[in-house]
């Protein structure tokens, strides 16, 4: 059963659960403190939906990340990295670093330029400056305005492709980002050593 607050309350905080006194940030980071915090800081309507099904649709809705397209790749090795990058999660000394890798002590690449971002690796290593170069070309054959944004957007086009494009242009993108993934040999090696 979903909670529901008193409705006889007149407050802008009536879906609110106080939450428990804890003395210890173990006690803190528990169960129950950690469900009543989320619970509060859930939307109004979402904590006042009048059934399970619906709360569990809206409640799906907040947490669940939109998919994002591969527009119809069928390199599933590639895809598979592609989606490492996407999230953080992939061989890259930051990604690996973030998450307390032990065969990992430092966020630096190995061009001891930078940390190893997925911006250092797609567009500043030195490591891969001739896939960059034949990526960049062919980026240029798409759309020669694609190599005029900044950094951050070219990054994000390279990941997931461009709103302003057809499916087919972005499938052509998310290949050459792949392409480029494959030919620089970086995530050759097992994740975990």
């Amino acid at each position: 059963m979903i909670p529901r607050p008193l409705h006889n309350i007149n407050t802008h905080n009536q879906a609110q659960i106080p939450q428990i006194p804890c003395r210890t940030e173990t006690f803190y980071n528990s169960f129950f403190p950690y469900c009543i915090k989320e619970w509060n800081k859930l939307d109004r309507k979402v904590k006042e939906s009048v059934s399970y099904d619906q709360f569990r649709t809206s409640i799906l809705k907040t947490i669940r990340p939109i998919q994002n397209s591969i527009f119809d790749v069928c390199d599933n090795e590639g895809i598979k990295l592609l989606t490492r990058l996407r999230l953080g999660l992939s061989h890259l000394h930051k990604h690996k670093f973030n998450h307390g890798f032990l065969d990992t002590i430092s966020p630096m690449c190995s061009c001891n330029i930078e940390e190893e971002t997925v911006t250092h690796y797609f567009l500043r290593c030195p490591n891969f400056t001739q896939q960059r170069i034949y990526l960049m070309n062919e980026l240029n054959k798409i759309d020669p305005n694609l190599l005029l944004v900044n950094e951050n957007l070219l990054l994000l086009t390279l990941l997931y492709g461009n709103t302003q494009f057809n499916d087919d242009l972005n499938s052509r993108i998310l290949l050459l980002t792949i392409e480029f993934i494959h030919s620089s040999k970086r995530f050759d090696e097992p994740l975990f050593q």
